[in-house]
């Protein structure tokens, strides 16, 4: 279980599990959606559990499909892998990746026909970006940004408050540029793929921005103050002081991987301040507090796993 937990790293798939989740509580909360998004029907805890269960599925098939096409790369760069390190056959690694997909396909269908529609395009996209996307650092780095503004459609593909979705695709390209920095990657970001990923940043920010404004509610929901637009810019405030502080004294993979690691509990954090600024306390309050039981299992699991290669008595 621990190998196969390593092999679909998902000590950070609470990430885009609170991303779904967020999008499931603010449809069930707006009349806007009335008739209109199967999700809004359907009792809370199934919705949730539906919700999870596809953002597992599609985290886990994406990083353990990652691991069989890397095969050669990580057993000869980063031989403590699973695979390469002989924890887990390249057969079994084959079979949890088809079944994290099958799992994925039916928690989506669970939540309607568009729903298992965008689960299969969310699971091309990664498909895409671990086969020939990741190889070119400016596709790569845009598609994983799509792949996770793609999967926030999924409880609600009418979804017209799209500045939390233009914000996660933000976050997690930013985060994706700055790892493949740190982990020096090859090849390398030069300024050429700097200016078109910016560029191409720029145009899917005016296409997901553009399509909330040119909705009927707007892109600031009426009920909501836009005062409350407050508390997300200070989570991303927050988001960069953290990063910074946390990554500025250990090497460069090291840094890398406490990004990782702190940008999927920023992801929860960014529904949450979202849902202060609606208005939604109750909400707000339940993801913050999932974004930090998240972090901590996560940290447990990973000092268990040995996920940073130290043993972990030399650790304090």
């Amino acid at each position: 279980m621990l190998t196969a937990i390593q092999l679909t790293r998902l000590t950070i798939a609470f990430g885009a599990v609170s991303d779904i989740w967020f999008v499931i509580l603010l449809t069930r909360a707006s009349t806007d959606y009335v008739g209109l998004v199967p999700v809004r029907h359907m009792a809370l805890a199934p919705a949730l559990v539906a919700g999870a269960v596809v953002a597992v599925g599609l985290f886990a098939y994406g990083a353990s499909l990652n691991d069989i096409l890397d095969v050669r790369h990580d057993a000869a760069f980063r031989p403590q892998r699973p695979i390469p390190a002989g924890r887990i056959r390249l057969g079994q690694a084959i079979v949890v990746t088809v079944g994290a997909l099958i799992v994925a396909v039916l928690g989506g269908g669970a939540m309607g026909t568009w729903s298992l529609y965008i689960t299969l395009v969310t699971a091309i996209g990664l498909l895409f970006y671990n086969a020939t996307g990741k190889y070119i650092p400016t596709v790569g780095i845009v598609t994983i940004g799509l792949v996770h503004a793609a999967h926030m459609f999924i409880p609600n593909h009418q979804l017209s408050f799209t500045l939390p979705v233009w914000l996660v695709m933000t976050h997690s390209m930013a985060i994706s540029a700055a790892v493949h920095v740190l982990e020096d990657k090859r090849p390398r970001l030069e300024r050429r793929a700097v200016v078109s990923t910016v560029c191409a940043w720029l145009f899917w920010s005016v296409l997901i921005l553009g399509a909330g404004a040119l909705s009927s509610d707007g892109m600031w929901p009426d009920e909501a103050s836009l005062g409350g637009a407050v508390y997300p810019a200070i989570t991303v405030l927050a988001f960069i002081v953290v990063a910074w502080w946390k990554a500025r004294r250990v090497p460069g993979g090291a840094a890398a991987e406490k990004l990782k690691r702190y940008g999927a509990m920023w992801q929860a954090l960014y529904g949450a301040s979202w849902l202060l600024a609606l208005g939604l306390f109750a909400e707000a309050i339940w993801i913050g507090a999932f974004a930090f039981a998240g972090f901590a299992a996560m940290t447990v699991i990973k000092e268990l796993t040995g996920l940073t290669g130290d043993p972990i008595t030399f650790r304090a």
